[in-house]
């Protein structure tokens, strides 16, 4: 999980913050809903592939083209799941149309030192942030969903609310998910994440307070190509806060993010 990123998740399901450090989610499940409630005794889902994604912003405010990462997605039916990109759960809920449970999620460090844009801000310790995850279905179709972390690196909170809608289904195979979603802050994650110093070398003096990090709109598309492949791309708005958006290291308020990914199910 990129400590510099704007926004702790995407505003999907917990299956879907297995891989918000990589892109997209590439199970049906994942934009549909299934949680381990519907998952057969001693069974497991899992899913390998490979994403290509991109964004107008990197960790220094400069343009970033596209980079392939690997994905690995695995859910048992006790609720457990886990992926390569450092995130890990489990589902605790035994009530249809609520999901929550526990999170535990890896973080990359950061130093002034990778960047020159980067100067005079926070040293960033890679440490694991600890917290939770909930999700409740308003219909079929659509979702509500939040999460709350500890970020033991700032010590420190951050959380996110979300809202999910699937739409109609316009052909077989193909599902289209539309997102909105808002990241708040506390102080010390905000200080740790877009402070500057201008004593060690940063443009200006700047501390920023906690509050909304972000807000985010997205759309998200889902091919079952056929049982076991699937093919997944999605695109996402952000808008920084007036906290991070000010900060003298940030050029773009607003970012665009990609991903288009395939993945095999076991």
């Amino acid at each position: 999980m990129n400590k510099f990123a704007p926004r702790f998740f995407p505003c999907f399901s917990p299956l879907l913050l297995l891989l918000a450090a990589c892109g997209p989610a590439l199970a049906e499940e994942a934009s549909t809903g299934t949680s381990a409630l519907m998952m057969p005794d001693g069974s497991r889902d899992m899913y390998v592939g490979a994403a290509l994604t991109g964004s107008s912003a990197a960790d220094d405010g400069a343009s970033r083209g596209a980079v392939l990462r690997p994905l690995l997605q695995v859910q048992w039916s006790n609720g457990l799941f886990v992926s390569a990109s450092g995130v890990a759960g489990m589902h605790l809920s035994a009530t249809p149309g609520v999901e929550y449970g526990p999170l535990l999620a890896a973080s990359n460090a950061r130093a002034p030192e990778d960047s020159r844009r980067l100067r005079g801000t926070r040293r960033i310790k890679g440490s694991p942030d600890v917290g939770g995850f909930y999700g409740y279905y308003l219909d079929d179709q659509a979702r509500v969903t939040a999460n709350l972390m500890h970020d033991t690196s700032a010590h420190g909170w951050r959380g996110q609310l979300g809202l999910q809608k699937t739409l109609p289904s316009l052909a077989a195979h193909h599902t289209v998910t539309l997102s909105a979603g808002v990241s708040l802050a506390s102080g010390a994650v905000m200080d740790e994440l877009y402070a500057v110093s201008a004593a060690a070398g940063g443009a200006r003096d700047y501390r920023p307070t906690g509050g909304v990090a972000s807000v985010d709109m997205g759309v998200n598309w889902n091919w079952a190509l056929s049982s076991k492949w699937l093919l997944n791309s999605a695109v996402t708005g952000t808008r920084l806060g007036n906290g991070p958006a000010h900060s003298p290291f940030i050029e773009r308020r607003n970012v665009i993010t990609w991903s288009s990914g395939l993945g095999y199910r076991f």
